[in-house]
């Protein structure tokens, strides 16, 4: 039994305590409002328990290394680098150079502007679409020009690099 019917239960329930009271039945009225309660009080409890679990899983899928792990990126990492604010195309000074936007650790990610953030989320969205079409032909027949060039752009690097 879901909250939402528990709760219109012990709205039955209380419609019944106003009637046995209008009639003067005050023990019937008592053990009434007693039943509501109790199917309130349930409802409410079922609701806390949700919202632990929701908050749960949500503390669960969250990646565990949001923060600089090695001494390198520690040394140049800054959390209180508030740049990408006031420039949309800020890239912060941990920023790895010859990777694609959608490539950086999560903790440049947090710190680029909200151009860059727009490009490394068009760029994962294309790579989700290339990934789940049905053939890599079928892809390419049916990409844009910038999902080309998002599939395209700074991956070349990475897998051929140049000597």
């Amino acid at each position: 039994m879901d909250t939402k019917e528990l709760r219109s239960e012990a709205s039955v329930l209380v419609e019944s305590a106003a009637a046995a009271y209008a009639s003067g039945e005050i023990e019937a009225f008592e053990r009434t409002i007693a039943e509501a309660e109790q199917k309130m009080a349930q409802a409410d409890e079922m609701d806390a328990a949700a919202t632990r679990l929701k908050a749960l899983r949500g503390d669960l899928s969250q990646p565990l290394n949001n923060i600089p792990v090695t001494s390198n990126d520690v040394a140049i990492y800054n959390p209180l680098d508030k740049t990408a604010s006031i420039k949309g195309d800020y890239k912060p000074a941990s920023w790895i150079k010859g990777l694609p936007a959608m490539a950086q650790p999560l903790w440049v990610q947090e710190q680029m502007g909200d151009n860059v953030k727009d490009e490394a989320r068009f760029m994962t969205d294309t790579f989700v679409k290339w990934f789940r079409s049905p053939s890599n032909a079928m892809f390419w027949e049916t990409a844009t020009p910038d999902e080309r060039k998002a599939m395209q752009e700074d991956t070349d690097k990475l897998l051929c690099p140049v000597n």
